[in-house]
């Protein structure tokens, strides 16, 4: 649809160029514009404009009208739109997926967007980078006052740094948080109406499914892993068996017709050591000079197989454990996406910020020269105890801009993802990585800072010296290691450190008194802190300030949170067996 059609088809003939003081939405609480949408829009279009019609109304208490492709017949009415400023958003085949444009035409405000999520994700950019909006988690959100909305001249045009962004935590399932934070992974919850998401099947880890030891291995034991000369079923497959590589294939094509939603098919290792030593498999090995060799070839064969009848279908394989360092001679097809997963990092600090990390970043570096579309999954939770601290937040706001720097394309941040969330800090880092994802030029340290006082309030400087003590020592120390399955009495949980963390949260919920959704917040926070001193001084330890014993508060808060793991796998209740409650 052209410019000029577009003007006509909304009878939205600008009558000035736009003043030097911009375009106003609302004057004095009363509308001065409306939103213009195409006959032919879209439902994640129709979305963005509610959402503008929504923010607008909580900024200014003022409905605009949307204008949903027909223009009313009413001459009067007509003749109000001619002078009305406008929104008109519209779909923009030039852009790339996932690419808007924001600009300002006399007296338009023209928002355009490509692919499925563009224009919506315009609409978003326009309420929070030019109006203020923000949404820090499913109870926070940010909403400015004010009864007269002016926005200024106008000309952005922006593309999400990453194709794919995923921060896998429970409270970044929600749909809206996800759809208004721009995130599109496979977890995040989006409807078609907000523009769909990534989606894959399965998602990781699928050898057993792809050849399932239960059917196959009582009949074809060389279908699977070799190991000390046996064969075993529960370990990986045998990836130079030409029967293996025919069944995985028809079984992704299976999977292709059954899950028409899915773009991208996972033909990964089973979560567990044990690749196939046998003769043929350890001679590929070797001249690859790595096992990856030998998984990369079979991928690549299945990708090449599925791709004669699915052009379009991606193929997914993990660059893990075993097969983390990249091989020296095969590469990637062009429809194979490598996921790197660097699990004994140090999560302390950047991959290039400490000698812990040299391996890590060495096969980073490594795949991104045989491939431009690598993938990197990573990790932000402690796994053995997601209410723990992870002192993590320096190595987000350094690896981020180091992955887009390298040439990675898309990202996935794994944190505590069981029913019902809690994990230390789940919805900070899930908005910080969802923020870093979008542009990584940006600087951490001032939305960590605006994170915290928008969701803490009064609280934020206590809550922010907390965070910063936990920090302390992976900052002031490059060879104190954080791992991702540290146990309570980690070098960087100081009793020190507890003691002030006491004395901090105290006097956070004393600036939070009278204000419960604040002290909530708080509270929440507070529970990394009581989970730790529980491990390390007992449950029946009575912290300064309390009148029980901090086993039983913190059974009290993982119940009224719906919090159901502690530990990854692990029924809560095994948990509150241990601490006697």
């Amino acid at each position: 649809m052209t410019r000029l059609l577009m003007l006509q088809l909304f009878v939205c003939l600008a009558v000035a160029p736009v003043a030097a003081k911009g375009i106003t939405i609302v004057k004095d609480g009363v509308p001065a514009a409306y939103i213009a949408l195409p006959s032919d829009r879209t439902p994640s279009m129709r979305l963005g404009a509610e959402e503008i019609q929504r923010f607008i109304h909580e900024i200014s208490g003022a409905t605009v009208t949307i204008i949903d492709g027909n223009v009313p017949g009413d001459p009067k009415e007509q003749e109000s739109l001619r002078r009305s400023a406008s929104i008109i958003v519209y779909a923009d085949s030039k852009l790339g997926e996932e690419e808007f444009r924001i600009r300002t035409e006399r007296n338009s405000i023209v928002i355009s967007g490509g692919g499925k999520r563009g224009a919506l994700y315009g609409c978003y950019a326009l309420l929070e980078e030019v109006l203020g909006v923000r949404w820090y988690n499913t109870r926070v959100t940010k909403v400015p006052k004010a009864a007269t909305i002016t926005v200024p001249t106008l000309n952005i045009r922006q593309k999400p740094a990453f194709e794919y962004r995923e921060p896998f935590w429970t409270e970044a399932f929600d749909a809206s948080w996800a759809a208004r934070n721009r995130t599109n992974g496979n977890s995040q919850r989006l409807t078609d109406a907000q523009g769909g998401r990534m989606v894959y099947y399965p998602f990781v880890h699928t050898f057993s499914q792809l050849v399932p030891p239960d059917k196959y291995f009582a009949g074809h034991p060389e279908y699977f892993s070799m190991i000390g000369g046996k064969r075993v079923a529960d370990k990986q497959l045998c990836l130079t068996n030409p029967d293996v590589l025919k069944i995985a294939v028809e079984q992704v094509k299976t999977w292709v017709r059954e899950h028409p939603e899915a773009t991208i098919f996972s033909v990964s290792q089973n979560d567990t050591d044990g690749n196939c030593q046998c003769p043929v498999c350890k001679a590929v090995e070797t001249e690859e000079g790595a096992p990856s060799g030998v998984l990369l070839r079979f991928v690549n064969d299945v990708a090449e197989e599925v791709g004669k009848e699915y052009p379009n279908i991606l193929i997914d394989t993990l660059a893990y454990q075993w097969s983390e360092k990249p091989p020296t001679l095969v590469k990637p097809r062009a429809n194979v996406r490598i996921r790197i997963a660097p699990i004994s990092a140090c999560f302390g600090h950047g991959l290039d910020g400490c000698d812990a990390n040299k391996s890590a970043l060495a096969n980073l570096k490594a795949w991104a020269k045989i491939t431009d579309q690598l993938y990197v999954w990573h990790y932000c939770t402690n796994f053995a105890n997601y209410l723990q601290p992870l002192p993590d937040l320096d190595e987000l706001a350094a690896d981020i801009p180091l992955f887009k720097k390298t040439g990675v394309v898309g990202l996935f941040y794994e944190g505590a993802y069981a029913p019902g969330g809690g994990g230390e800090m789940a919805e900070l880092k899930a908005w910080l990585t969802a923020k870093l994802m979008l542009n990584p030029s940006l600087k951490a340290k001032p939305l960590i800072s605006e994170y915290l006082d928008g969701v803490y309030g009064p609280a934020a400087p206590m809550v922010k010296e907390w965070l910063d003590l936990l920090h302390a020592g992976p900052r002031a120390d490059r060879k104190m290691e954080v791992r991702i399955y540290d146990p309570p009495t980690a070098a960087y949980l100081a009793d020190a450190t507890l003691d002030k963390g006491i004395g901090l949260f105290n006097d956070a919920e004393k600036s939070a008194a009278g204000n419960p959704p604040v002290l909530e917040e708080v509270d929440r926070a507070r529970l990394a802190l009581e989970y730790v001193l529980c491990m390390r001084r007992g449950a029946t330890y009575v912290p300064s300030g309390a009148t029980e014993p901090i086993g039983k508060t913190l059974a009290a808060k993982i119940r009224l949170y719906g919090i159901t793991q502690i530990r990854e796998g692990e029924p809560v209740s095994e948990f509150l067996k241990r601490i006697g409650e």
